[in-house]
């Protein structure tokens, strides 16, 4: 057993809120443009060097994982270490959390992308021609770049959610 010595409510006061990770984050945030009902996301965040370079909003129905939007930003050039996500990577962190895939960080082993198609994405309404990974029932596509702001978004769902998925919108920090 652990035992820590600090007050009890420390680890609670610099836990970030979703709106606190909006508004550390600054920029615009995709989401789905109009949530299926029933359906809910939790953001999470990563950050390398103190930076925040990753939010995801990891869409849920009950206890089901659904649907991951990832909005990414590079980091500033004075960092040593890089932080990026790719479909594929984004597809095999899908699958491990949804328990579609038995994935062993310590291997390293993906899932194999089984085919790539193309489609179109809308964001903010305007069409997005995107290359979409399939692999195991799951589909994984990339939004190379933003308007008005550097940065990308991935769009990782199952099959039967693609739809879904497919119209994003990027929202101010306030609307979080």
């Amino acid at each position: 057993m652990f035992y820590s010595d600090r007050p009890h409510d420390a680890h609670r006061r610099h836990r970030p809120t979703p709106r606190g990770t909006a508004e550390e984050w600054g920029g615009r945030i995709a989401t789905v443009r109009e949530t299926p009902p029933a359906w809910f996301f939790l953001v999470g965040r990563q950050s390398t060097n103190g930076y925040l370079c990753h939010i995801d909003l990891n869409y849920h129905r009950g206890r089901e994982f659904l649907a991951i939007v990832q909005t990414s930003r590079p980091l500033p050039p004075e960092h040593r270490i890089g932080s990026v996500t790719t479909p594929q990577s984004q597809l095999a962190n899908f699958l491990a959390n949804s328990d579609r895939f038995d994935y062993d960080p310590r291997t390293g082993q993906l899932p194999a992308v089984e085919r790539t198609s193309t489609d179109v994405l809308r964001l903010d309404g305007t069409p997005v021609p995107v290359e979409i990974h399939h692999g195991l029932g799951c589909r994984s596509a990339l939004i190379p770049a933003l308007p008005d702001q550097s940065g990308y978004v991935i769009v990782t769902a199952p099959d039967e959610h693609w739809e879904a998925v497919t119209e994003l919108v990027l929202r101010p920090p306030t609307t979080f």
